[in-house]
C-alpha cells in the first residue's frame, strides 16, 4: 500500500526517544525519497521478441544503459539525462550507437529480470561501455509498509539491503558473463536533502552505508567502476529538478562529467 505521508510531516514529526528516533528519522528519509527515482514498476521487462536496437556494427562502438529513471534522464529539462551526455561525448571520438533499457521505478530485482532476457544479454555482449544506475528505489521503497506481519522496521530495512546486495551481485555476474571486458560504470547514491539539518544527516548516513555496500560489491568484479555522486549534490540544491529528488540538467551533466573522467583514454 502506498503511504500518503507528506515530506513536510516526515521531517517535522516529533522525535521519539533513543535508538527508535534514529530509526524513524532514517525511515522518514527513505520515505521522503519514495518516488524519487520513479514509482514502482508495473510494466514487464522488454520482451526478447520486441523491436531490438541494432547491436554494434563494423567500426561503430556501442553504449548500453541499464537501471532506473536516473538512467532514463528524468529531471533533465532537455529530456536527455546523464547517459545521453556521456553518449554525446563518446561520439566525438568516433561513430557510436546507444541502447537505453532503463525503466522508471526499477528496483534491483526489476533490473535483474531485464538483464536476464536474451535481448539484454545480446546487447551487453556487444557493448563497449555499460552504464548502470540501480539501488535508489530499493532504498526509497524500503520504508516499512502498513502491514500486520509483525516484522520490525529495522528488520524490514535490513532485509531490503540484503535483497539489494544479492540482486546487485547477480546483475553484475550476468553482465560479466555476457561481456567479460566492457567497463561497467555503476552509480552510487546521492542525498537530495543535504540542506535539511540534523534529521537529513541521519538520512545521509543511511545512504552512505548503502554506498559502502555498492563499493564493496563492485570490488568483487573486474572492470566495475563505482561513480561517486554523493559529493556532487551535497549542498547543491541548484543541481536538483523541481521535484527536489531527481537531478536537473546541471545535475545530470555533473554525473556525466564524473563518468567521462573515468572513461579510458580515446573513448
Amino acid at each position: 500500500m502506498r503511504l500518503s505521508l507528506s515530506r513536510l510531516w516526515l521531517w517535522r514529526a516529533p522525535a521519539v526517544l533513543g535508538g527508535l528516533a534514529a530509526l524513524l528519522f532514517a525511515a522518514g528519509f527513505v520515505l521522503a525519497l519514495r518516488g524519487s527515482l520513479g514509482e514502482p514498476v508495473g510494466e514487464p521487462p522488454p520482451s526478447p521478441r520486441s523491436k531490438s536496437v541494432p547491436v554494434k556494427k563494423g567500426g561503430r562502438r556501442f553504449l548500453l544503459v541499464l537501471g532506473d529513471s536516473l538512467a532514463r534522464g528524468t529531471g533533465d529539462e532537455t529530456g536527455k539525462g546523464y547517459a545521453a551526455d556521456v553518449f554525446e561525448f563518446v561520439k566525438k571520438n568516433g561513430a557510436a550507437d546507444m541502447a537505453n533499457l532503463a525503466v522508471n521505478g526499477a528496483e534491483s530485482e526489476d533490473v535483474l529480470r531485464i538483464v536476464e532476457t536474451p535481448n539484454a544479454a545480446r546487447l551487453a555482449a556487444a557493448a563497449d561501455w555499460i552504464l548502470l544506475s540501480v539501488g535508489g528505489n530499493d532504498l526509497s521503497h524500503a520504508v516499512p509498509r502498513e502491514s500486520a506481519s509483525g516484522t520490525s522496521p529495522l528488520d524490514q530495512m535490513g532485509a531490503a539491503r540484503s535483497r539489494y546486495s544479492a540482486n546487485l551481485r547477480a546483475i553484475l555476474s550476468r553482465l560479466r558473463e555476457a561481456n567479460p571486458h566492457a567497463p561497467i560504470y555503476l552509480l552510487s547514491l546521492y542525498d537530495p536533502f543535504a540542506d535539511e539539518g540534523a534529521r537529513a544527516r541521519l538520512g545521509a548516513s543511511v545512504i552512505l552505508s548503502w554506498n559502502t555496500l555498492i563499493e564493496e560489491t563492485a570490488l568483487s568484479f573486474p572492470g566495475v567502476l563505482v561513480v561517486p555522486t554523493f559529493d556532487l549534490f551535497h549542498g547543491r540544491a541548484d543541481r536538483l529538478a523541481v521535484d527536489r529528488f531527481h537531478p536537473n540538467g546541471k545535475g545530470h551533466q555533473a554525473i556525466a562529467d564524473r563518468v567521462i573522467q573515468l572513461l579510458p583514454p580515446g573513448s
